[in-house]
């Protein structure tokens, strides 16, 4: 079973997530909510992630470097643990520290905020 960790300040996102991806056992996938930031690292060491869906669109995680630093927080304590980004497609600047996440090897891929669930779902099997 692939541990996902939902890491976002938003628990009503994080809530839908998890209950739309639990109504699909089989993906054979188990979905935690990491909502507090202070301890997401913790947490997912802990848990021993295999995929963390990091929520930029969350209004900490707007700085490039704040997105970075929990990728390589999270990179030192679960060092096998894919990192798929979650970004708003209208924001250039999101858009861009995502790639430049994915070419610094602080992050695995991104998928765009408004994406459908299925895709979503198809993408976290697939990382």
């Amino acid at each position: 079973m692939k541990k996902v960790g939902v890491i976002t300040t938003n628990r009503v996102f994080a809530q839908s997530l998890v209950t739309a991806i639990n109504t699909r056992p089989e993906l054979q996938f188990e979905v935690f909510s990491l909502l507090n930031q202070y301890q997401v690292a913790l947490d997912a060491e802990v848990l021993k992630l295999d995929v963390a869906l990091i929520d930029v669109i969350d209004g900490r995680m707007k700085e490039v470097a704040a997105v970075l630093e929990l990728c390589q927080k999270l990179r030192q304590v679960v060092p096998d643990c894919r990192f798929l980004l979650l970004v708003s497609q209208d924001d250039a600047a999101g858009r861009e520290m995502a790639i430049a996440a994915i070419k610094e090897n602080q992050a695995d891929d991104f998928v765009f905020y408004d994406t459908s669930l299925d895709y979503l779902v198809a993408k976290l099997a697939a990382i």
